[in-house]
């Protein structure tokens, strides 16, 4: 299936701002992950990374796809922004009224069994930011769905300083600890928020639309099973490796993944396209170039992506998070050759999703987390981390290749159509470069003319 120059512009820019913001945010957010490693200690990083983790859990699940459903709903033509807007606002009311209170209420027994009691009033703030985050969620994927992409690329990227900002004084100056981390993300939050809703409401006041609300209800239900286990197929294993293991081995595990899935930006950014675009385009031919085209250069990008981060990953983490964290090393390399399938598996939800098929990424999702667990619960009391590290690359295999067979039976298009490059495709990198020194070329000379 060949694919034109002007079918591929809407999806070239849209990832392209995707990944430049992507690549800005984790230059920032690298630097904060250091700094909150190096502050925080192996145990207390790795009980913040189960806050995060059981925090997050309890938003996929009350959530009820509805994140996603809004991204969907906001990309279709009949599009109604203030009322996507006040039922999102009135649901992330609901859910503050529930968590928080639930969190303060049993924040001993949830300390004991997900950290050995430690915790104890940070749970508080994990539960508040189910509904903050909820919000930040439903909020910003109201922009991709509206094809925003780059006011929010520069949001994730003002959100990350914030954050940044939010460790150094929280965690380094005033000693908050785990408390200061929690905190820090929901600075996070805030900043997507407050800078997602002026272009929203200047169509309109928030009004909340029941029908509406059952009508994303009906999409997110099909979203929801899928959303849930996408997470518990990307941080099961953190959580299951807490029952075996000392708080340290989580925090060195969660070292080792943060830095291989520095991957994973490349299929976020085209997921982030895709979804929308796809959705856009039912009932045109543009529908299936744009998913032939993501997932190749998706492939492309992310083969590249890895064998560079093979080189740089180990490095950080002997030099930068240092000889706290040198155990990271081997399971940052367990872990790498999967992200191509877990980045693939990720693209592929996304277009599912946008064609009307979110039940369908469900049951891969589902097909993913059978394998993570059966073979965490082999392999975690035998071998630690690395065990850990070994399942999840598995899983991830399942995942990407089961992602592309489902596609395929969907779209009509051959899964070696689908994941296999062209040379077509290969050739335009090299213009793309020849493109970009150029317009540099031509800039440097306009200024060089004028200062003469």
């Amino acid at each position: 299936m060949p694919v034109s120059q002007d079918r591929l512009s809407m999806l070239a820019r849209s990832v392209t701002l995707n990944i430049l913001g992507a690549a800005t945010s984790l230059s920032v957010g690298f630097f904060t992950s250091l700094l909150l490693a190096r502050w925080l200690g192996p145990s207390d990083r790795g009980l913040l990374a189960i806050m995060v983790q059981v925090y997050s859990v309890a938003l996929a699940v009350a959530a009820v796809g509805l994140p996603i459903a809004v991204m969907y709903f906001a990309s279709r033509p009949e599009a109604r922004t203030a009322a996507l807007l006040g039922t999102n606002l009135v649901c992330s009311l609901a859910l503050a009224l529930v968590f928080v209170p639930v969190f303060w209420l049993l924040r001993g027994p949830i300390a004991s069994v997900f950290a050995h009691g430690h915790g104890d009033l940070a749970w508080i703030l994990a539960g508040a930011l189910v509904p903050v985050t909820f919000l930040d969620w439903t909020t910003h994927n109201q922009l991709l769905g509206k094809l925003r992409f780059g006011l929010y690329n520069l949001l994730v990227v003002l959100s990350k300083i914030a954050s940044l900002i939010g460790v150094v004084v929280l965690v380094g100056f005033t000693g908050l600890g785990v408390t200061g981390g929690l905190i820090a993300l929901g600075a996070t939050s805030a900043v997507m928020i407050v800078g997602s809703l002026p272009p929203l409401l200047r169509e309109g006041s928030p009004v909340f639309d029941r029908s509406l609300l059952r009508s994303m209800i009906r999409y997110g239900g099909r979203v929801q099973v899928g959303t849930l286990l996408q997470l518990l197929n990307y941080r099961l294993d953190v959580i299951v490796l807490r029952f075996f293991r000392p708080l340290a081995d989580v925090g060195y595990y969660v070292v080792a993944a943060i830095l291989a899935e520095l991957v994973i930006t490349v299929a976020n950014a085209f997921q982030s396209s895709v979804l929308p675009l796809v959705s856009h385009y039912e009932g045109q031919e543009r529908q299936a170039t744009t998913s032939v085209s993501s997932l190749r250069h998706h492939g492309i990008l992310a083969a590249a992506a890895t064998l560079a981060n093979a080189a740089f990953a180990p490095l950080v983490i002997i030099y930068g998070y240092g000889p706290s964290f040198h155990q990271a090393l081997v399971p940052m390399f367990i872990l790498l050759p999967g992200m191509w399938f877990l980045g693939t598996g990720t693209v592929v939800g996304g277009d599912l999703r946008g064609r009307g098929h979110p039940g369908l990424s469900s049951v891969v999702a589902g097909l993913a987390v059978v394998v993570t667990v059966a073979l965490d619960v082999v392999l975690i009391p035998m071998f630690g981390v690395p065990g850990a590290a070994v399942a999840s690359v598995a899983a991830y295999a399942v995942y990407g290749v089961a992602s592309l067979i489902a596609l395929s039976r969907v779209s009509g298009i051959g899964v070696r159509q689908l994941a296999v490059p062209q040379r077509v495709d290969l050739e335009l990198y090299p213009a793309a470069i020849r493109r970009g020194a150029a317009r540099v070329r031509g800039a440097l000379t306009g200024s060089l003319g004028e200062s003469g």
